[in-house]
């Protein structure tokens, strides 16, 4: 295919003008039929069919309308008649940007009588920086993009993967080559030319940013627990679901199947699935292998990191002003507490007495090998220096280090509070020279091996460095239950760390994260059944080794003179100051951005290839032959050249690139034709072929070939990622009316040979988008970090609106492969396990019950009443805007008159305000709001 860095436009060819004079071909092999890989369409090269002649009447010229015309001809049917001006511009304004039209736009398109209206809106439309918001979404889904990394209920966090997502937005808005966005999220960091500590440009950011498409997949190396076997087979998975993502994503096919066996179904053998790995290999080396949050490159642009660097040291000067206040409020004023436990390690110190590997009342050490107390060797603990020293030494499996005093963690009355606190001197030992990924520690410390007839406790705090923190109950063991997470601040050295245990007044108990004697971030609420008496305990694991200091337990002195009345005035005081301080620091760490540079990138190991064995039945365990890289016989095309390793890598991603989108092979063709055949689900409910992550050998059949190989290889001349939407869009197929026609519904009751405009439930995301929008509220952001979504204290799965990106588009929303947000669950936005090419359409009554009962819509339906109501005078337009708003056209008379009784009845019932905020709620309910026609 050439040089991939010169890769230039090229025209889209000639256009056929004459149809009726045109002569019939016929395509090569039967679409989803047939055994012999060599006939099937699929796997061929690109061939425009030359366009039979149309019946006489068929109106207008464009080739796509004369494929499916000529089909519809062949039962007896036609196109329909045009969509009203109405449905057909909110029909492509939800499709090309996935929003609705402002009324506006509606107005001015329906009054526009230019014979060029349509195409300028096209035109509109498409160069709209919404196109790449919306169309990205539909990328990204078939890439397996998450802002997580799965695991189980692990599912760490992937704090820059947004990167990657705001490429493939700048990319589709770029109307950037689809042949060069294909090279460069295969090898853009080989096609850059870059190695790590050269200067950078835009340009080489752009490329180092979009190899994140080979990690999109789900990858647990970075949380295994240690043990070889897991590990390995950890990192496996990593390799192999880029495999998958490549496969799905370029092609539309199982290719996984043959990672145990040759497939049964496609012409793919075992050898050559492992040929395929060997591309990608060098980037997910098993026996070099890098884990996920340190596959990282810093790539920053002149300046940046400076011009950072000093807006950071500002917002930190200002939050530290904010907690010092504070802190100096509750030292002046809070009941003095009583200590329990104090240990500050002095010179000459042992530990042993204070401190054992046993916790109080425990039949035995907590772990295998236990903690050796006052040993200077691994697990063990020791006093130095009049600092505590953890030396975990790596390995495996959980250990203790524990008071051997037990403390009571169930203050006897409302408002009294025992908490323990402890110095992070330093996050590593000189003896390790690694840093700790975590520092974990325990209360209620009683039980290890859970052998106790006591439940509860052994409640672990996994101290983050990166955020906040996990909480576990009863942990280790199978009986382990998360209980969430606590806090915000990240652990680092030089601050003073712990958490408080409150007894609330309905009896249940507030867990608290302290750092550095203030209450931060979200708390937990915890029973008296999860806090048994038991020790204080630090976690030894997977070589977090660290040292503290000044341990200190000390619990509320609830027996002094005045202590509940002081303390009911304390809490009440501190309520409304902590309040207030929470909202200043809200507000300046709104104004925080991640180090600029900082790209998850993907990139060889070494520029020596690792040796790639293919594994007997898939098993890591037992490897067979080493196999070299090679793609698949039955689509060999010209054959795969030699690649050129670089300082750095091995060339091999971008020897698979050129052979991807060699021009006039079967592979690209295959790429061509799957990629159009996504964009046609996309505009028309379903695919030509209606498994777009399989068109292979047992794949569907297509409905309309001759169209889709037409289709394919116009995109294919020129790569033009517009140019197929602008294709489809200005075809007559796709301006039909969807109203039904007796006569057709009756031979094509299905309507697979689109007599008419099918039609479509909005996707989940255009739903809360339009939501959004119509009710005023949407945020601007277009691009960075995601927005959150936590999990709310009622169960619900949504962003927090009161922060500035609460409102943003949802493509911005954190996707969390566990953690999907509730509203768009509820309309079939998908979990990304692997990869999604084709989203479920259910109709339950869950949705239903979400318009009416979802605090997020509630909330919009008061938005848009008040906006009208704010726009307008006088009911009757107030009506009349709302319906424009919310589903693009005027109510007829029947609708309006319910609406003037609906308001009236309801203003009995509630204040005006909230029968307004009542009836536009109801209008986002209406199936012409949740449906294109």
């Amino acid at each position: 295919m050439g040089g991939l860095n010169d890769i230039g436009p090229m025209g889209l060819g000639a256009r056929f003008r004459n149809w009726a004079a045109a002569a019939v071909v016929c395509l090569c092999g039967v679409w989803g039929r047939g055994a012999d890989p060599s006939t099937h369409a699929a796997f061929q090269p690109l061939k425009d069919p030359v366009l039979l002649t149309v019946a006489a009447g068929m109106s207008g010229d464009r080739p796509l309308d004369v494929f499916i015309a000529r089909r519809l001809a062949q039962e007896g049917l036609e196109l329909s008649s045009e969509a009203p001006r109405s449905a057909l511009l909110r029909r492509a304004s939800f499709l090309v940007t996935g929003l609705p039209p402002l009324p506006e736009e509606i107005e001015a398109f329906e009054n526009d009588r230019a014979a060029d209206a349509w195409e300028r809106v096209v035109e509109r439309l498409l160069t709209s920086p919404r196109h790449g918001e919306r169309w990205a979404k539909w990328w990204l889904d078939a890439a397996g993009y998450a802002d997580s990394n799965g695991y189980f209920n692990a599912d760490t966090d992937r704090p820059l993967a947004f990167r990657y997502r705001d490429y493939v937005i700048r990319s589709f808005n770029a109307n950037k080559r689809f042949d060069r966005f294909i090279a460069e999220q295969l090898a853009g960091d080989e096609l850059s030319g870059w190695a790590p500590g050269q200067p950078v440009t835009p340009a080489i950011v752009e490329l180092l940013e979009a190899t994140h498409f080979l990690r999109n997949g789900q990858d647990g190396s970075g949380e295994s627990d240690g043990n070889p076997d897991e590990v390995r087979v950890d990192r496996y998975y990593a390799l192999e679901s880029a495999v998958q993502i490549v496969g799905t994503t370029l092609w539309g096919m199982t290719v996984q199947c043959a990672k145990c066996h040759d497939h049964k179904f496609e012409p793919l053998t075992q050898r050559e699935y492992y040929g395929l790995q060997a591309f990608l290999y060098p980037a997910f080396d098993i026996g070099r292998w890098t884990k996920p949050q340190d596959r990282v490159v810093r790539a920053a642009l002149p300046g940046e990191v400076e011009a950072w660097k000093a807006r950071e040291a500002e917002l930190d000067r200002e939050q530290e002003r904010v907690r010092g206040e504070l802190n100096r409020w509750m030292a002046g004023h809070r009941p003095r507490g009583k200590p329990l436990f104090t240990d500050t390690f002095d010179a000459g110190q042992t530990l042993a007495g204070r401190w054992s590997a046993t916790a109080p009342g425990d039949n035995a050490p907590g772990g295998k090998p236990a903690v050796q107390v006052d040993r200077e060797e691994a697990p063990g603990a020791f006093a130095r220096d009049g600092r505590l020293h953890l030396f975990e030494g790596g390995g495996g499996g959980d250990r203790w280090l524990c008071t051997t005093q037990s403390f009571d963690w169930r203050p006897a009355q409302p408002g009294a509070w025992i908490q323990v606190t402890f110095d992070l001197v330093a996050d590593r030992l000189k003896e390790t020279g690694t840093h700790a990924e975590r520092v974990g520690y325990f209360i209620a410390a009683h039980d290890f091996d859970d052998s106790s007839a006591v439940s509860g406790g052994n409640i672990l705090i996994d101290g983050n460095p990166g955020g906040a923190s996990a909480v576990d109950l009863d942990y280790p063991g199978a009986d382990t239950k998360h209980v969430g997470k606590v806090g915000g601040a990240a652990y680092r050295p030089g601050r003073n760390y712990g958490v408080r245990v409150s007894r609330r007044d309905d009896g249940k108990f507030d867990l608290e994260h302290l750092v550095d004697g203030m209450v931060d971030g979200a708390s937990l609420v915890l029973t008296a059944a999860d806090l048994p008496p038991g020790g204080f305990a630090f976690e030894y694991c997977c070589g977090r080794s660290f040292v503290a200091d000044n341990v200190v337990v000390e619990s509320a002195d609830v027996t002094a003179p005045g202590w509940a009345e002081a303390n009911a005035v304390y809490r009440k005081e501190l309520a409304t100051r902590r309040a207030e301080s929470e909202r200043v620091l809200a507000g300046i760490q709104s104004k925080r951005v991640l180090e600029p540079g900082r790209i998850a990138w993907t990139t060889d190991s070494a520029p020596e290839a690792s040796p790639v064995p293919l594994l007997k039945r898939g098993n890591p365990k037992t490897p067979g032959e080493n196999v070299p890289p090679h793609v698949p016989a039955f689509l060999r095309g010209n054959g795969i050249q030699e690649p050129r390793p670089t300082a750095t890598t091995t060339g091999r991603r971008r020897a698979l690139a050129e052979w991807v989108l060699e021009p006039g092979s079967a592979q690209s063709g295959l790429l061509a034709r799957v990629t159009v055949n996504r964009v046609w689900q996309h505009y028309f409910g379903k695919g030509i072929v209606a498994t777009p992550d399989n068109l292979g050998m047992s794949g569907a059949r297509a409905t309309h070939p001759e169209l889709l190989e037409h289709l394919a290889a116009r995109f294919a001349r020129g790569w033009d990622w517009k140019g197929l939407h602008r294709e489809i869009l200005l075809s007559a197929t796709f301006r039909q009316s969807s109203a039904p026609r007796p006569g057709a519904l009756r031979v094509d009751p299905s309507n697979h040979l689109l007599w008419r405009f099918p039609l479509m439930r909005l996707d989940a995301e255009s739903i809360r988008d339009a939501l959004l929008l119509t009710s005023g509220r949407l945020a601007p952001k277009a691009s960075g970090p995601y927005v959150p979504t936590p999990r709310a204290a009622d169960g619900e799965v949504e962003a927090d609106e009161s922060t500035p990106d609460g409102l943003s588009r949802s493509v911005f929303l954190q996707s969390r492969r566990t953690q999907v947000p509730t509203f768009l669950g509820v309309f079939d936005a998908p979990s990304i396990v692997f990869t999604c090419t084709r989203r479920a359409a259910t109709t339950m009554p869950l949705q239903s019950l979400a318009q009416l009962n979802s605090g997020f819509v509630v909330r919009r339906g008061a938005d848009l009443a008040r906006r009208v109501r704010r726009e307008h005078e006088g009911e009757s337009a107030r009506i009349e805007s709302a319906f424009r708003r919310v589903i693009g056209r005027g109510p007829d008379a029947a609708e309006k008159s319910a609406a003037v009784e609906f308001l009236t009845e309801q203003s009995r019932r509630r204040s005006e305000e909230g029968a307004w905020a009542d009836f536009c709620q109801s209008l986002y309910a209406l199936n012409a709001f949740l449906y294109l026609e």
